[in-house]
């Protein structure tokens, strides 16, 4: 073998060891230089971090503060990055500085930035709600934060790492449970006696920040009393013995339970015993509450179930005017007799006393500044007297209204409440009538007439008959100041009565105008009536010859639009002489048979009160 050949062989190989050494020396600074020292870095937990701001321990409803701080210290810039913080069990986010989007499928909080360049970093100081209520010794715990980001000249490649967290909160709560006074209730009224059923209440509520757990509540049932049992509530109860007791097993921050039960008051009493009364509470975190009341069983008399009614004496509505009579029933259903019994009745206002109808046996009556009074020496028990006497009511309370009694009932000094009783007075109807025509309404009183009739028929209806009357007026007249003169007043009755100044201007135009007319007052929903020509001495009006054709036409429209026509010619016609002063006008005789004349017809149309059908 050639040796310098062979050395030269060994040098070579050393020489491509050594070129393959630094080469890969290369390769790893290179690899080095680019995947680990210029890369995003986020792993310095002194600049990445979670930790809380506010102090450690805190209560439900407090808020909290968290610290999230996250910082690049490599030496590459970083794109399109996002920071998720996880909201703990036990609280709700509230805000934060740096606005985020909020996922609720994983109850998280998204900070969105566009780049972070080296040695570039943020600190976001969130607040956070501690849920109410909260168990004592409950620990919030809080995960790891997540960082997304993509780094600057690799597109689409993208980097998930971790935020770390120290944070974590302590929750120190407990419940509040409190009791309120125990409030009794007489449900008969009055005094405590024998044979009553009163009524006790309490509430409990818990104004702490934590559930309550294992509460018992008992009420006491004392003796000589019988507890209602349908008068418990709640209604998850049991009797044991002579306690009633509830049980909360889980009981709720601020939502107050209310207790009730009725106990009827047996026999056995003597006067002014006590009965005594005691609510206890305890619960599993040492609360024990007490509350106690008594209440005290007296054997007087008793009147405060006395009654009053009232008697319309004229039928079923009671009116201005009407008699009623009030009767009173005495009743002692108390435990001993009731003496020196004053019954005191003052008159009610717009009402008058009907001399001598006061009634009761046995009693002293007597009637001095316009106030009855009732003296009864005794009234035993489970007795009833009877008082009564009538009123009557007001005639000037035509606008109705209501009549309250105030009467008082006492023995021996004792007051007792006394019923009040309301009468109520129904008005008077308001009815309007106009009448619209001519001279023979201007000239003649058959309107006032009219209202005296209805007012003196019809005495729970008010009238208002309104006389519009023109000398010389034809109905195109009437046509043009119906809106003007009649419809504003919104009569229920219109009265029509034209023709007479209408005759010789042509039966058409007389047509077309009192059509308009009827038109018009049935547009205001009124009833409508016309009235016939009455009677025409043609002997001194020659020109009113014609009269009958007009006679027609006020019949004629009548029965186009289903209007009744007053006949008052028949009637005028009998004694002409006695019942006009001219050719056409009324004597006060011939206003009085006009003015009958036009009541009758309109009687029909009316009901027993006096209003339109």
């Amino acid at each position: 073998m050639d040796i310098k050949k062979k050395l030269h062989s060994t040098k070579n190989i050393l020489i491509l060891i050594a070129i393959i050494i630094v080469f890969s020396g290369a390769v790893s600074f290179i690899s080095y230089y680019f995947l680990f020292y210029i890369k995003p870095n986020f792993n310095d937990e002194n600049f990445n971090y979670i930790k809380a701001v506010s102090l450690q321990q805190t209560k439900p409803g407090d808020e909290i503060q968290i610290e999230l701080s996250y910082k690049n210290t490599g030496y590459r810039e970083v794109k399109d990055l996002t920071v998720e913080f996880f909201v703990p069990q036990y609280t709700k986010f509230k805000i934060s500085n740096q606005t985020g989007k909020y996922f609720e499928d994983k109850n998280s909080i998204v900070f969105e930035g566009k780049s972070l360049k080296r040695n570039e970093g943020k600190k976001i100081l969130i607040t956070l709600i501690v849920d109410k209520p909260a168990d004592n010794g409950t620990f919030i715990k809080f995960s790891d934060a997540q960082i997304n980001y993509n780094v600057s000249g690799e597109a689409g490649k993208s980097l998930t790492t971790r935020i770390k967290s120290t944070a974590s909160f302590e929750i120190k709560s407990s419940p509040k449970v409190s009791m309120s006074n125990l409030i009794i209730k007489d449900l008969n009224g009055g005094y405590i006696n024998m044979g009553d059923e009163i009524n006790y209440s309490f509430n409990v509520i818990n104004s702490g920040d934590m559930n309550a757990t294992g509460i018992e509540i008992s009420a006491l049932i004392p003796l000589k009393t019988d507890i209602i049992k349908g008068s418990i509530q709640p209604d998850n109860y049991k009797i044991d013995g002579n306690e009633i007791i509830w049980k909360l097993d889980n009981f709720g921050i601020n939502k107050p339970v209310d207790f009730s039960f009725n106990l009827k008051v047996l026999t056995g009493f003597t006067d002014m015993e006590k009965i005594a009364e005691k609510v206890s509470l305890k619960s599993d975190q040492g609360d024990f509450l007490t509350s106690k009341t008594t209440a005290e069983v007296r054997l007087f008399p008793d009147l405060g179930n006395s009654t009053i009614t009232v008697t319309d004496e004229n039928g079923d509505y009671i009116w201005a005017g009407d008699k009623v009579l009030l009767k009173a029933s005495l009743i002692n259903d108390g435990e001993k007799s009731a003496e020196k019994v004053r019954f005191t009745c003052p008159v009610p206002k717009n009402t008058i006393y009907i001399k001598n109808s006061a009634k009761c046996d046995g009693a002293s009556i007597s009637v001095e500044n316009n106030t009855l009074l009732f003296e009864i020496d005794k009234i035993d028990v489970n007795e009833n007297k009877e008082a009564s006497f009538e009123l009557q009511i007001s005639p000037q309370m035509t606008n109705g209204g209501i009549v309250k009694t105030d009467f008082n009932l006492s023995s021996n000094g004792t007051d007792f409440k006394f019923p009040v009783a309301e009468i109520k007075v129904k008005a008077n109807y308001k009815v309007t009538v106009a009448c619209l025509g001519d001279s023979l309404i201007a000239l003649s009183n058959w309107p006032q007439i009219i209202n005296s009739l209805l007012e003196s028929t019809y005495i729970h209806s008010d009238y208002s008959v309104i006389a519009s009357g023109i000398k010389g007026e034809m109905a195109s007249g009437g046509f043009s100041r119906f809106d003007s003169t009649i419809a504003k007043y919104r009569p229920q009755i219109v009265i029509i009565g034209y023709g007479t100044n209408d005759i010789g201007s042509g039966t058409d135009r007389f047509s077309y105008y009192l059509s308009g007319i009827v038109q018009k007052a049935k547009n205001i929903n009124a009833t409508v009536f016309l009235e016939s020509l009455g009677y025409i001495d043609t002997n001194k009006a020659p020109e009113k010859s014609d009269w009958k054709d007009y006679q027609r036409i006020i019949y004629q429209v009548g029965a186009s639009y289903g209007v009744p026509v007053i006949d008052i010619y028949t009637p005028l016609s009998q004694n002409p002489e006695a019942y006009l002063t001219d050719w056409v006008h009324y004597t006060s005789e011939g206003s009085s048979v006009v003015a009958h004349t036009i009541f009758h017809y309109l009687v029909q149309y009316l009901d027993s009160n006096g209003v339109r059908r």
